[in-house]
Parts: C-alpha cells; sequence; structure tokens
C-alpha cells in the first residue's frame, strides 16, 4: 500500500500515516518495497506464532494486575517482548476520566519506555548490541551510549523508570517477571506525570516491584491441569 491509499482507507491525514508507517518500520513489521509502497515483513508470521504462548502470562497475572489498579488507582499492563517489539498481553485501568489506554495486542519499540527498557536491558548482550547498533544509524552514537548506560543500570537494579518516552506527559515504572532466572515479561504501571508526586512515584515503584515478584513466583509453581 501507498501512503495516499492508507490515508484514505483508514481516514486518516497523510502526515499521520507517515507517523503510523515511521512508527511500523521501528519495529520492523513492514518494509518499503519501491515506489512510496509498502508491505508486511515476515516479522508479522513470528507476532503471530508467539502470540497464543503469551495468553498464558495474560490470565495468570490479571488477578496482580486488578489488584494493583484498584491499589493505585493507575494502569497496569503486562508486556512480553516479540522479535523486536514490546506487547502488552494484560492491562486494565482505573475508572475514572483521565486514563492511559493501552490495549491487549499494543505494540511499542524496545527502547522507548520502562516496560520495554526493561525487556531490551534483559537481552543477552550480543543481541543487545545488534539491536542498538541498527537504531544508532538513524539516532546517533551518543543516543546509544546513553541508553547502553540506561539499560546496564536496569539490570543491576531490577526496575526502570520513563518521563514522556511513549506519550507525552506519562510517567511510568517497571520491573522483570522472572521465571528459572530469566526474564521473560515486565509488569508496569503508567500515570500522567503531573499529578504524580515524588512520594506517590515511590509508592508505585515500591508496588510494581512486588507485584513483578508476585507474577514471578505463581509462573514458577507448576500449574495443575485437571
Amino acid at each position: 500500500m501507498t501512503v495516499e491509499s492508507i490515508s484514505t482507507q483508514f481516514g486518516i491525514s497523510v502526515p499521520s500515516a507517515y507517523r503510523y508507517i515511521s512508527l511500523l518500520r521501528e519495529l520492523y513489521l513492514i518494509e518499503e518495497t519501491g515506489r512510496g509502497a509498502y508491505s508486511l515483513t515476515p516479522q508479522m508470521f513470528r507476532l503471530a506464532s508467539v502470540a497464543e504462548s503469551s495468553i498464558d502470562i495474560g490470565n495468570l497475572g490479571m488477578p496482580v494486575v486488578n489488584r494493583l489498579v484498584g491499589e493505585t488507582h493507575e494502569t497496569v499492563l503486562i508486556l512480553r517482548r516479540i522479535g523486536d517489539s514490546a506487547v502488552c498481553v494484560a492491562s486494565s485501568q482505573p475508572d475514572k476520566q483521565a486514563t492511559i489506554s493501552f490495549l491487549q495486542g499494543h505494540l511499542m519499540p524496545l527502547h522507548r519506555g520502562a516496560g520495554s527498557k526493561v525487556l531490551l536491558a534483559a537481552t543477552q548482550i550480543e543481541e543487545q548490541r545488534k539491536y542498538l547498533a541498527h537504531l544508532e544509524e538513524r539516532l546517533g552514537p551518543d543516543w546509544g551510549e546513553e541508553l547502553k548506560s540506561e539499560l546496564s543500570a536496569i539490570r543491576k537494579q531490577h526496575f526502570a523508570i520513563s518521563s514522556a518516552e511513549v506519550d507525552e506527559g506519562i510517567y511510568a515504572v517497571a520491573a522483570p517477571i522472572v521465571v528459572e532466572g530469566r526474564t521473560v515479561a515486565a509488569l508496569s504501571i503508567a500515570g500522567l506525570e503531573f499529578r504524580l508526586s515524588e512520594e506517590r512515584r515511590g509508592e508505585l515503584l515500591q508496588k510494581v516491584r512486588e507485584g513483578a515478584r508476585e507474577i514471578s513466583d505463581m509462573m514458577s509453581i507448576p500449574q495443575v491441569v485437571a
């Protein structure tokens, strides 16, 4: 499809179509085929094949997600890595006027947002280098070095914090869900930054770390099948 056909078919402006295309290319989900046209990449097949395996952790973690929403009155989500993307496999949000919507299936790049960075930080170093090398071609080496330093800190402290990295005005905290020493997902809490005091941010960080440990423990217990 061309940018013009995307704009027409989905009822969006051409600049909006270009923004979506830019994001999808960043996630390696589409590629340019020449003459201004774009098509899906083989990454879509991997996305589909892994999607079913993501359902179990989403279902298993939902009681914790729902409880945290009740306790924090903020949006809570579970993210898993699929290829070079972070995908939301479970989410819940409070019943209030100003909320953040991360629906199941929502895709994000691995280098933006607290939850995504938790997943990227857990990636094997060589694979991480390849991902960052691709980004540095467009974003520059200085940006890459800063991200490498941040990922190293996330690995050591076992949590991540982000501000306005995915959406303007959104503050998020995240912690890894670990099974047998391997990070299999990330639990994240996101809220509107302007209404979060330093004390409140500390509370959210504590909650997300406790919740991630709880889900990790739940996943480590063999599930009995009737």
